[in-house]
């Protein structure tokens, strides 16, 4: 009876999942602008418009060419708007529908990575159909995969690209030319789906050789050569994008990174990356705001990640099987993650986002714990007992995401922004605002001001720090955005200078979190 009430919740998870994904769709104009689309999400729907309706890979009504984004899916989300002429109402949906495809794509192949794992503890299918069912309607996990950035794709292509590695250590030595030069392709699709997949290549190449020249007793050359040109494959796929950033912007990276690490302390989000990580051990348990820092819960939970992952990584090494490797090549692209993003980079809002491509290992290992707790326990405990938790993990996921679809309890957070500047700005008028995702899509005239996108804001933040002579060198006779900026003309390093002169506060509502500036110069007529 329990494992047929897990069997149907799966079916149910799946079936509400991508219900869940395509309601806006039918729950109106609202709904679909800002149910799912974040504020970044709409940065890169900016971008693939412009792309798709002739203005290249920039923003502010074309103006500001940037490579604040990941390409692999700016290019795929300029589909719908190839389709509807750049309609930017109606390309949603067809970013809803993509975004379901992709969602749904990774659930079946998650379950396929889940079972290579799991059936070195059991031969029964349900657990990894239950693994791919937690992320599948995990809360966080589900917005995530249809923010309208890269998560979900990522997520998607970094376990096609482990599948395929598994592959290939499963053939070992007998592994084809083909075999190997498809996997470089898919390290470097990888790196494309985002630029820190180059990290997860990394732990791959090391893995690969490792094995090949340690296990498999091939000469050093040999292996060098074995890997030398799927590895070149990789940068091939790579290189456009490495050269179009280089060329265009100095530096191999896009600029939203540099922008979010600027000013950003050693260490900084360290102390984020437990509560972060915990909530992908556990995805039906995300943690409340109020808990994430308190030194109890970093340590609590710091404990159990360790101990989940210990046991799973004991139990997978301790099988034999050529799929530990695939395991160990995926928990050192998270170390990689975790050390990168908790002691080197800025921008603390994002970490649980850059965290979610680990999920897929994360709700394994849990798995393969909860199993083997079961087996160590000698009867006390019994599958049955697991089961009736893999329900009930998977029935609050489902009351969590319907809480969510509560009118008021999620808001999207910048349309009070949005919607002031449409109803009091003509159309002809430059706005700026240090968040430009949903303004600059809902509105061409809109200047970026942190540097996400706009390569002149950063550089002024870098050589400046700050960007008040560069807004007053600008066209911009508005500045809209949260209720602090508001603050700017009144703080106390600026009280004194040109800008303060120069803008005057409008607004400042802290209850609809909205603040504008204005330039005085500025005339209705």
């Amino acid at each position: 009876m329990s494992r047929k009430l897990l069997s149907v919740s799966i079916v149910i998870a799946l079936i509400v999942g991508v219900v869940y994904r395509v309601f806006p769709i039918f729950a109106g104009d609202d709904a679909l602008a800002q149910f799912f689309i974040t504020e970044d999400g709409y940065l890169m729907l900016t971008i693939a418009r412009n792309m798709a309706i002739g203005l290249g890979m920039s923003v502010s009504e074309g103006t500001i060419v940037t490579n604040g984004v990941q390409p692999l899916a700016t290019f795929i989300f300029t589909i719908p708007y190839v389709l509807t002429d750049g309609d930017k109402l109606d390309s949603l949906v067809g970013v809803i529908l993509i975004s379901t495809l992709i969602a749904v794509a990774a659930f079946f192949v998650l379950q396929r990575f889940a079972h290579l794992v799991l059936r070195q503890f059991t031969d029964d299918p349900i657990w990894s159909w239950l693994v791919a069912a937690f992320w599948f309607v995990g809360p966080l996990l589900l917005f995530h995969s249809m923010n309208a950035l890269e998560t979900g794709l990522y997520t998607l292509i970094i376990l096609l690209t482990l599948l395929q590695f598994s592959r290939v250590l499963n053939k070992g030595a007998d592994s084809t030319f083909a075999d190997r030069m498809f996997l470089g392709a898919l390290c470097g699709i990888t790196f494309l789906a985002r630029i820190d997949g180059a990290l997860l290549v990394v732990a791959i190449f090391l893995v690969w050789g490792l094995f090949e020249f340690l296990a498999l007793r091939i000469k050093f050359f040999t292996v060098v050569g074995r890997l030398f040109t799927p590895g070149l494959l990789s940068l091939v796929f790579a290189a456009p994008w490495l050269i179009y950033n280089q060329l265009l912007f100095g530096r191999i990276t896009p600029i939203s990174g540099i922008s979010q690490s600027h000013g950003a302390n050693f260490g900084s989000n360290l102390s984020l990356l437990p509560s972060k990580l915990i909530e992908y051990v556990f995805p039906m348990l995300p943690v409340p705001t109020a808990l994430e820092q308190t030194s109890p819960s970093i340590v609590i939970f710091a404990l159990i990640i360790v101990v989940v992952l210990g046991l799973f990584v004991t139990s997978v090494w301790r099988t034999g099987s050529r799929i530990r490797l695939v395991v160990l090549a995926y928990l050192i692209f998270g170390f990689f993650l975790a050390t990168y993003y908790g002691l080197f980079f800025g921008a603390p809002h994002f970490i649980s986002r850059y965290m979610a491509p680990l999920s897929p290992v994360l709700i394994t290992a849990t798995v393969v714990v909860g199993l083997n707790i079961v087996t160590w326990s000698r009867g006390r405990i019994s599958q049955p007992v697991l089961q009736y938790l893999g329900v009930a993990g998977l029935a609050l996921s489902l009351a969590l995401l319907g809480r969510l679809a509560i009118p008021g309890v999620k808001e999207q957070g910048h349309f009070q922004v949005v919607e002031w500047v449409q109803e009091n700005v003509p159309q002809d008028i430059w706005v700026g605002a240090v968040q430009t995702g949903t303004l600059g899509y809902w509105r061409d005239r809109t200047i970026n001001l942190d540097g996400k996108v706009n390569p002149n804001a950063l550089r002024a933040l870098k050589e400046q720090g700050d960007v008040l002579n560069y807004v007053l060198g600008s066209e911009i006779q508005f500045i809209a955005d949260w209720s602090d900026v508001a603050d700017w003309p009144i703080e106390e390093r600026f009280r004194d200078t040109e800008f303060a002169r120069r803008f005057e506060v409008v607004i400042k509502d802290e209850a609809a979190d909205l603040g504008v500036l204005r330039r005085t110069s500025y005339s209705d007529s």
